[in-house]
């Protein structure tokens, strides 16, 4: 890791870039819990109306986001370009990046929605006509018109964590998940007089509140930036291809990781709704405590990518160490929790005694693969931070196919395990992706002078009005 000499000699302060690392990690994780949040709220919702309704939502919501995660991922470039620009103090660059986001952010948009619907439609012509298919159908037919909030609102939330300024996103998102949970009790349920319009209510309120986040979010930016016209710069191919050079690797990553487990959704599918509806409600609590080193690998980007900016290389070597070891620490913490109560956290989804049953031995399985899950995904954002989105590529198809995927077949059918084979199987892969991801890490610090920025060979001649912007907010740099 980092020597108390090399931290001497770099005049690096532990206890402040700790401080630092927290104030800007602490609303990133509350970001991403509210994200996850939403479909938290849907599930528990969608549990309280019946089984079948609670597996159909919970098959659609993981064919949404197996699309939507892998477009995602192409923002993750923005990360690196966004937070370097901070670092060098390059105004005009983070200006011409800014506008080319909204590009690129069109450009997956389209993609996710191509590859939602026939995805979706594909499932509907391939299996029997059922509850199950009814209900995964009202849901993905609705959720599916959320998808232009979703890619916007994520290229408007990058630019201001690269900023550090992160608190009112922070508070547009929690808001959003106030009046989610409201509208989707009112409408799935039919309380306070509302229509009970089951999962229908429940995606119907999901795609109100996104659209609420993006146009406070917009509102905000506005007022921050004030540009003198609201219109996008013509589109340029230099950046563009900048931007896919590393969101490409970045959305492969993401692509290996979320297929895994949506082929895992598939086959716990195949086995009956008991353990699919099993399968959903424990995948949905490891994604929500995984959101919150999700939230420290945006930091480590951020503080990374800011360093590496400004010529600071052993404080990025610092501050992408500290951010895995707080992941570690935080994910301890769940793991503990998975192991006491698993009873007390799946009887918050169902009462059905036969999914809890179940779902108690795949807690387990998560408990175990939790520390594992953080060091992965901490170590994905540091790498991001300095410019490499291809070493986690490698990682998760090495560790979730051949390893992972396989063994968790072979568990549940040739084992007869079942579900809980399967999940076994995912979590090695887990553990071999984060020991890979970790070996990379040390490997880009061993020598912190090689850890330099992209290449700036994007300079362009900018005479759209993303230039012509007023005073910029405060730039973090300053107080590096």
């Amino acid at each position: 890791m980092v020597s108390a000499l090399a931290m001497d000699r770099a005049g690096i302060s532990l206890r402040l870039e700790l401080r630092d690392t927290l104030k800007l990690a602490a609303p990133l994780v509350l970001n991403q819990v509210g994200h996850m949040s939403m479909g938290m709220v849907d599930t528990l919702v969608a549990g309280h109306i019946n089984t079948t309704a609670l597996a159909g939502l919970g098959l659609a919501a993981n064919s949404f986001w197996t699309f939507t995660a892998v477009c995602v991922g192409c923002l993750f470039a923005l990360d690196t370009y966004f937070s370097q620009s901070v670092g060098a103090k390059d105004e005009s660059a983070l200006r011409r990046y800014f506008g080319q986001a909204f590009w690129l952010g069109g450009m997956v948009l389209v993609v996710a929605a191509l590859g939602v619907v026939f995805g979706a439609w594909t499932y509907l012509r391939l299996t029997p006509h059922g509850g199950l298919q009814d209900a995964f159908a009202r849901y993905t037919w609705i959720i599916v018109w959320s998808l232009p909030s979703l890619f916007f609102f994520a290229v408007m939330s990058r630019y201001w964590q690269a900023r550090r300024r992160v608190l009112p996103i922070t508070v547009i998102i929690l808001s959003a998940n106030v009046l989610n949970l409201l509208l989707c009790v009112g409408f799935g349920l039919g309380k306070w007089g509302l229509p009970a319009l089951g999962i229908r209510g429940i995606a119907w309120s999901t795609v109100i509140c996104r659209y609420a986040m993006l146009v406070a979010a917009a509102i905000f930016t506005w007022n921050q930036l004030r540009p003198i016209k609201w219109r996008l710069p013509p589109m340029d191919w230099v950046i563009q291809r900048g931007f896919l050079r590393l969101g490409l690797p970045a959305a492969g990553h993401i692509g290996l990781e979320v297929g895994a487990f949506s082929i895992a959704t598939y086959v716990a599918g195949a086995l009956g709704e008991v353990p699919l509806a099993a399968h959903h409600i424990c995948l949905m609590m490891a994604s929500f405590t995984f959101m919150f080193p999700v939230g420290f690998s945006a930091a480590a980007a951020v503080r990374v990518g800011t360093y590496i900016g400004a010529r600071k290389p052993e404080h990025a070597k610092v501050a992408g160490w500290l951010c895995i070891a707080v992941s570690v620490l935080m994910m301890s913490g769940f793991a503990i929790m998975y192991l006491t109560i698993p009873g007390v956290l799946l009887r918050l989804f169902t009462i059905d005694p036969a999914v809890v049953a179940i779902g108690r031995r795949i807690l387990f399985l998560v408990a175990l693969f939790e520390i594992a899950d953080g060091i992965q995904v901490s170590c994905t954002g540091a790498l991001r931070g300095a410019g490499d989105t291809s070493s986690p590529l490698r990682a998760n198809l090495i560790g979730h196919y051949p390893i992972g995927l396989l063994l968790g077949l072979l568990l549940c059918w040739a084992g007869g395990f079942g579900v809980v084979g399967l999940w076994s199987g995912l979590a090695l892969g887990l553990v071999c992706v984060a020991l890979m991801l970790l070996r990379a890490w040390r490997r880009a610090t061993h020598d912190p002078e090689r850890m330099r920025p992209i290449a700036a060979d994007t300079s362009l001649v900018a005479t759209d009005s993303w230039d012509k912007l007023g005073p910029a907010p405060d730039v973090v740099c300053e107080k590096l």
